[in-house]
């Protein structure tokens, strides 16, 4: 798919919706930049500690920005409307740590256009404020982007499209062939990658829960349940690098990246439900076994001491820093 067809496919989400069509046309047309990646209806999983899941659609999001936009028709004016938009904008603020602006579709069209104005206006400006990195829809579903970059971020809305690429993100180096649902990480110690489906299908019922901060496998089937529980909890690895298969905005299904997960061994035997607690929304990644490896001049660990990403030039290391500000700790381990 190239960004022709891309971003057709997200304007015609809105054909059937004419404030949301007009405003978000609109945007796009004025922000006249084909480097800005727009998504509509954007998906997003919401659930609580009582293990209710929700899922919600943003009107329009800029992941680049972490910025949502909602368009406010008629409906939402009543007070019922109103007090059930702010629990699902807190929702969605807590879900993808994103900024959000609401745009009110029943004002004159001076004032629409006002705020449209603004919201583009904002955008250019946080462009010219972060390290922009220009949207690059080959490079973004390419496990050697992440390699090279040293690092994957669950925050970072990351997708690809097969198995094989959720492990060779890690440094595996399989074909697209490979037919399985995850495998060992080659690199790290007691992790496993795997991608899951996170709807109900055939015999599994696996959820995200918590804002995606735990996950459960569970399967309906109660022999094949049990057997899998006790080979989890004794025998197969406790960490897992965990892609959630799900629709994606481009409207298929993709391995999204969710982050690093250890089994809750005690919650697991207390429910019976194999239940893992993400530690890390980033990962480092690494480069096959076979290629030629560049030389490691630093790494990044989080507060508990894991380590989440890898570099290979000063400018990485201050494009992460600038990124993250003092959320990781930088130790230089080589010089080039």
């Amino acid at each position: 798919m190239n960004k022709y067809e891309y971003v057709k496919k997200q304007l015609a989400k809105t054909n059937k919706k004419n404030d949301e069509n007009y405003i978000i046309t609109r945007i796009w047309h004025l922000l006249n930049d084909y480097d800005i990646k727009i998504n509509t209806q954007q998906f997003v999983i919401r659930s609580d500690n009582n293990q209710r899941i929700k899922y919600g659609l943003i009107d329009l999001y800029f992941p680049q920005f972490k910025l949502a936009i909602e368009i406010d028709e008629a409906h939402h004016k009543n007070v019922v409307n109103q007090s059930l938009d702010q629990i699902r904008k807190n929702d969605i603020v807590n879900a993808l740590d994103c900024e959000f602006i609401r745009i009110d579709a029943t004002q004159p069209l001076e004032e629409i256009h006002n705020e449209i104005d603004q919201v583009v206006q904002k955008i250019n400006q946080l462009k010219s404020e972060i390290d922009f990195l220009p949207w690059d829809i080959d490079k973004e579903y390419n496990p050697t982007t992440y390699i090279e970059q040293g690092y994957i971020d669950a925050d970072d809305n990351i997708s690809l499209k097969t198995v094989a690429d959720c492990c060779n993100v890690f440094g595996a180096g399989y074909n697209n062939g490979y037919q399985q649902s995850g495998a060992p990480h080659k690199f790290e110690e007691d992790t496993d990658i795997k991608r899951l489906h996170f709807f109900p299908n055939k015999e599994w019922n696996n959820k995200l829960l918590n804002n995606e901060d735990v996950f459960t496998e569970y399967s309906t089937d109660q022999l094949k349940n049990e057997d899998y529980f006790n080979k989890r909890m004794f025998k197969y690895n406790q960490k897992t690098a965990l892609f959630a298969y799900s629709k994606t905005s481009t409207g298929n299904f993709e391995a999204v990246f969710k982050g690093l997960y250890a089994l809750n061994r005690e919650e697991s035997r207390s429910k019976g439900v194999l239940t893992y607690n993400r530690i890390s929304k980033i990962m480092p990644t690494y480069y096959p076994t076979g290629d030629i490896q560049p030389v490691r001049i630093a790494e990044a660990y989080n507060e508990a001491g894991y380590k989440v990403a890898h570099f290979y030039t000063e400018e990485q290391i201050t494009k992460f820093k600038v990124k993250y500000s003092d959320k990781y700790k930088v130790v230089i381990t080589a010089t080039k």
